[in-house]
């Protein structure tokens, strides 16, 4: 696990040995996200780069008609002003098709790079979940969504203008070759100053996240459903709202801190550049009096040197971009290539179809955070067709054991057995088809009531008989037809004729879907805990004829619940601390009987 969700690297530069496999990393990513856009946009930008040589030459050619002496005059140079004003209109086509098609691919990319990231995200154990980590490494690997398509576009880019600096030099060559070596260094330091730029941007970056998801979190704390009631109630929102400001104001310091760094490196780097081109520009002056090139030569020659200086400084930026874009893009991939690791050490064996009997001995599982574990050497049965309940205070390991038995959680030590099959062996998504889980934070699905159910078990979620059957059972039929819509109503008011529900008609919703999953092991976490009392009594009068033939699993906090449960786990500090039946338990006077008698106590009449 420690590999899966551990820190990538915090180097901030590239290895130039690891560049050409990176760049076919994104090439790979874009081609597979949008190929008919990536040939379109490449091929426009090579169209450009082209377009600007052959536009230099017809311009030499009309101011050389135009000055040849006893010349026919305009007439002679109308025809090369014609193909050169058809030559920019084409231009001028090509880039606006370039520009539509590089925002089609633009999104095409980041469909296809954030799809990666959420099968990552899916197929990574639930553990990853328990660690800051994890959510690092995905924060980084999210900034980085539009860095394959800028590196594959600026190796596109590089390409396009080369080919039309190859023009001009070679124009440049045939009028003086002196001219080229001048230019050709202009790329030096453009290209080292954006370079530099890179690196200390992605160590930014690298160094914020923490700084960056935090901010996020008050942001939505802010700005969400759930939690403005409560932010409201507190007052807090200003507090809140100061320090999300004293975040971004880090940010923002550390921003201007590189920002300053940088723009000392890139002013000597501007100042050399032109330099290089002001030397340039003097030597075709020095070769135009000296009368070593014509006065045409020399107007082409200088439009070349405007031309090729910006285009090679403007390559040497994209070559410094280049830079940090491989570092976001060599961070993402060293993310998304977990993909292949999770899925090849995911057990695929078979997993039991029915439930008859299922013991777990020794279990013991520690949070990554923690420095105790939350179960401790636990051993528990459970048979077909029995209530078994686990019950103790809060903290004392109940849930975290449940996500053990679901396969959820993989213990670091002991085994679970379930019909004789070692879980640990098993396909995880198999097994899981057998288990229904209703935890105490359930979670309310903002889409039709139908889909809420249905979610239950996808493969049969249009099947509506069995839908409202469920609804049925877990007594949320009369109200889910009630609904403007019916099964048909979306609900939450997020959305626009979206319905919200009571706490206690979400909770049935989530005991529907757990009928309509029909699996043979079922766990039930504080499944009433937002229902009345004559709801609850209710629903655990019919629990064993709506579960016949299943084994329930029970957590719950009320004792009026659990003591008709055929067998009752008491736990402590992740350790089990007495089981039996209810009257057992009693008998025994241990730390079951003493927490029923507090509870029952608080039903009584003083006397």
């Amino acid at each position: 696990m420690e590999m899966l969700i551990g820190d990538s690297p915090d180097e901030g530069k590239v290895n130039l040995r690891k560049l050409p496999q990176i760049a076919r990393s994104a090439f790979e990513l874009v081609w597979a996200a949008g190929r008919r856009e990536f040939l379109i946009t490449t091929t426009l930008q090579v169209i450009n780069g082209a377009g600007i040589a052959v536009q230099l030459l017809l311009g030499q050619r009309a101011l050389a008609a135009l000055l040849e002496p006893g010349g026919a005059g305009l007439s002679a140079v109308a025809p090369w002003a014609a193909a050169l004003a058809a030559t920019a209109a084409a231009l001028f086509i090509a880039s606006s098709v370039q520009r539509e098609q590089q925002q089609i691919l633009g999104q095409l990319v980041s469909r296809e790079v954030r799809g990666r990231l959420l099968d990552v995200a899916i197929a990574v154990d639930l553990e990853a979940f328990e660690t800051p980590t994890f959510f690092n490494r995905l924060e980084r690997a999210r900034s980085a969504s539009d860095q394959p398509y800028n590196m594959v576009y600026g190796l596109s880019g590089l390409f396009g203008s080369a080919v039309g600096v190859a023009g001009v030099i070679v124009a440049l060559l045939t009028i003086e070759p002196l001219l080229v070596p001048l230019i050709v260094v202009v790329v030096i330091p453009a290209w080292l100053a954006a370079s530099r730029r890179g690196e200390a941007f992605w160590r930014l970056v690298s160094k914020m996240t923490p700084n960056d998801r935090e901010r996020h979190y008050l942001s939505d704390l802010l700005s969400d459903r759930d939690p403005a009631k409560e932010v409201r109630s507190l007052g807090i929102a200003t507090y809140l709202r100061g320090r999300y400001e004293r975040l971004y104001d880090e940010r923002i310091a550390a921003l201007r801190q590189m920002a300053r760094r940088q723009l000392r490196f890139s002013t000597l780097a501007n100042l050399a550049t032109g330099v290089f081109l002001g030397l340039t520009l003097m030597l075709v002056a020095w070769l135009t009096t000296t009368e070593r090139v014509s006065l045409p030569a020399a107007g082409v020659a200088v439009a070349g040197v405007a031309v090729v200086g910006a285009r090679l400084s403007g390559a040497g930026w994209a070559a410094g971009s280049l830079s940090e874009a491989a570092l976001f893009v060599d961070d993402y991939r060293s993310f998304v290539d977990l993909l292949p690791s999770l899925r090849s050490n995911r057990p695929t064996g078979p997993a039991p179809l029915g439930f008859q009997h299922l013991v777990a001995r020794g279990l013991t599982f520690a949070y990554p955070s923690a420095s105790y574990p939350a179960v401790d050497g636990v051993s528990i049965e459970l048979n077909e067709g029995e209530v078994v309940a686990l019950v103790g205070e809060n903290g004392s390991g109940k849930t975290t054991l449940a996500k053990l038995l679901a396969g959820l959680y993989k213990p670091l030590s002991g085994a679970i057995l379930w019909d004789g099959t070692d879980v640990a062996e098993s396909d995880p998504r198999a097994l899981r088809r057998s288990v229904a889980v209703i935890f105490q934070d359930f979670q309310h699905y903002h889409l039709s009531a139908s889909d809420n159910i249905g979610l239950g078990r996808v493969e049969v979620i249009d099947d509506h008989e069995r839908v409202a059957r469920a609804a049925g059972q877990a007594d949320a039929d009369a109200f889910i037809v009630s609904l403007p819509e019916g099964y048909r109503t979306r609900l939450g008011p997020e959305f626009e004729k979206g319905v919200d529900l009571s706490v206690g008609q979400w909770q049935w919703l989530a005991l529907a879907r757990a009928f309509f999953r029909d699996a043979p092991f079922v766990i039930l976490d504080e499944p009433t805990a937002a229902l009345d009392a004559r709801a609850e009594h209710e629903l655990f009068e019919r629990i064993r004829l709506l579960l016949s033939g299943r084994t329930v699993l029970l957590i719950s906090h009320r004792f009026s619940s659990v003591r008709s449960a055929d067998r009752i786990y008491v736990l402590d500090k992740g350790r089990i601390v007495g089981h039996g039946s209810h009257d057992e338990l009693m008998a025994a006077g241990g730390l079951y009987a003493e927490l029923f008698t507090l509870q029952a106590d608080a039903y009584r009449l003083p006397t």
